[in-house]
């Protein structure tokens, strides 16, 4: 029998559509991040490919975490973040997108945002 390896840890990025937390930005451009893994087990999330001038940030309840997050994910092995794209800077270009990777590997790509 063949097997195939699959990545431990799942990304899945969809628009935001819950009540904004208390600790975003009101300004940004909000989404759902749903990590799913083992049960009781660490994920380190990092961003790339952020225009100059924009900022990615992982938000919880509790806090925002610019660019990285470490989380520990419940026994469910899901756990959902708000992730933001918030143009800094007037003089950001005015759109941006970005990739999430995880430590092991999985990574997704966040659609573009746009802010005047």
């Amino acid at each position: 029998m063949l097997a195939v390896a699959q990545p431990e840890v799942h990304l899945a990025i969809a628009p935001w559509t819950g009540a904004d937390l208390q600790t975003t930005s009101a300004h940004a451009a909000k989404y759902r991040l749903q990590v799913s893994g083992k049960p009781n087990s660490t994920v380190r999330l990092h961003t790339s490919g952020v225009a100059s001038g924009w900022l990615a940030a992982f938000c919880t309840p509790t806090f925002c975490s610019p660019k990285t997050l470490d989380a520990r994910l419940p026994a469910t092995g899901q756990a959902v973040f708000q992730f933001e794209l918030i143009r800094e800077t007037s003089d950001a270009p005015k759109a941006s997108a970005a990739t999430i990777t995880e430590s092991a590997g999985a990574s997704i790509h966040v659609p573009e945002a746009y802010r005047d």
